[in-house]
């Protein structure tokens, strides 16, 4: 899956109540497990009262990129043939014009420059997409396509749900991601993201994946593929799980702690909600002066 808002607990899972009336989630997906990792009063902003900030540039070339996939995995499952490489790319173009309609998050220091990045993310979402053509598409069979899984777990009152981009007829589930650098392995092997969906994956078919990875579209100067494989045991989700009802009791209870400051996340360029937070110093919420 890709960027912050991956279309999973948005506005509409607005609803539930707690004890004291208050608004609460619905469901737990990887994307509200990250924030939360982060920071608990984003969760607050974004999933309790549903104030929605888009996702920056990058989310939304990842979003073009995994359309093309998408239409070529459904089409393959039919064929057993990838499709061409421009049908791939045009599908990815399409995707990531459409997503930019639905908004885009630029810094106030990236606002000069917000047109010339979206027009460079369609140039870069098709040759993303032709690199996935040509390294990964070739590799899956799929059995599965954009399956959204919704789970029960007995300690928990409310279901993990996710949406699996891929499964393959060999029991190999591939994640499809873009980077603007390689990932360092240790990032996988603690991916929230896969921990769950191991689990969906089972829970949905009756047995555990053969393999899992990442597969990283890197948009360096010289685009590549990395792909990392990664493995889960029972224990991992049994911890997934525990951070999982921590946060709801905190949740029922109205605690919503910010993030550290000194996190990369906790800095204009990365949170929407940094210039109207109130755990952020008034100083420190000047926005840049525009040039003339």
């Amino acid at each position: 899956m890709v960027g912050e808002e991956d279309g999973q607990g948005g506005a509409g899972s607005r609803g539930r109540r707690n004890f004291n009336g208050d608004e609460m989630i619905e469901y737990i997906n990887q994307t509200i497990l990250n924030a939360w990792s982060m920071c608990p009063e984003r969760v607050r902003r974004r999933w309790i009262e549903g104030e929605i900030i888009p996702p920056g540039i990058a989310a939304r070339i990842g979003s073009g990129v995994h359309k093309g996939a998408e239409v070529n995995h459904l089409a393959k499952i039919i064929s057993g043939k990838d499709e061409p490489p421009d049908v791939i790319q045009d599908a990815a173009r399409d995707g990531y014009m459409k997503s930019i309609q639905e908004g885009v998050f630029f810094a106030p220091d990236e606002a000069a420059s917000a047109r010339k990045q979206l027009a460079e993310g369609v140039d870069t979402t098709v040759t993303l997409a032709g690199l996935y053509g040509v390294d990964i598409a070739p590799k899956i069979q799929p059995a599965l396509v954009e399956k959204t899984i919704t789970m029960a777990v007995d300690i928990l009152d409310i279901p993990f749900i996710g949406t699996v981009d891929v499964y393959t007829v060999d029991k190999w589930m591939p994640d499809l991601k873009t980077a603007a650098r390689s990932w360092p392995e240790s990032r996988a092997h603690s991916s929230f993201q896969m921990t769950l969906y191991n689990e969906l994956i089972a829970h949905e078919t009756g047995e555990y994946p053969d393999k899992l990875s990442i597969e990283v579209l890197v948009k360096t100067k010289q685009p590549k593929t990395q792909s990392i494989e990664t493995n889960r045991k029972p224990s991992d989700f049994e911890v997934l799980v525990k951070r999982a009802q921590l946060m709801l009791k905190m949740v029922n209870a109205g605690i919503f702690p910010p993030a550290d400051p000194s996190h990369w996340s906790c800095a204009p360029a990365y949170c929407g909600y940094y210039w109207t937070c109130p755990y952020i110093p008034a100083h420190k919420k000047i926005l840049p002066k525009r040039s003339q």
